[in-house]
């Protein structure tokens, strides 16, 4: 499957309505309002992923994220959605799929942020 790919601008009003969001502190570098590590989950929603059926409920496996700096507000991020592995287990109630991603960003070419999230998908293959 090709990756999608998305470009997004980080303002201050985005940061700081994610950070209401989850009730997290606000927080600066040099007056740049910084993103809270988490936010490249809501990425997401600017995609459309051609191999997520959007009808079809997903549980969220797991994420972790890995940063070179930090998102800042005004930064512009050219950011890459890939699906790099689908393995089908068995589970109590039926098969499982479990979809991972890797989300990858950068700025001005420069590697900000790579994060992995594992969604799984109940039930026999379609």
């Amino acid at each position: 499957m090709s990756p999608v790919q998305q470009r997004l601008y980080i303002t201050a009003q985005w940061i700081t309505q994610y950070a209401q969001c989850i009730e997290a502190p606000l927080q600066r570098i040099d007056g740049d309002l910084i993103a809270s590590a988490t936010m490249p989950i809501i990425f997401w929603q600017a995609f459309d992923i051609p191999w997520l059926d959007p009808l079809e409920p997903y549980i969220h496996g797991s994420q972790n994220f890995s940063y070179v700096t930090p998102i800042r507000e005004g930064m512009v991020l050219d950011c890459e959605l890939t699906l790099t592995k689908v393995e089908r287990k068995a589970g109590r109630q039926g098969g499982l799929t479990l979809l991972t991603h890797t989300l990858t960003c950068a700025c001005n070419d420069e590697p900000i942020v790579t994060a992995e999230t594992v969604l799984i998908r109940v039930g026999d293959e379609h």
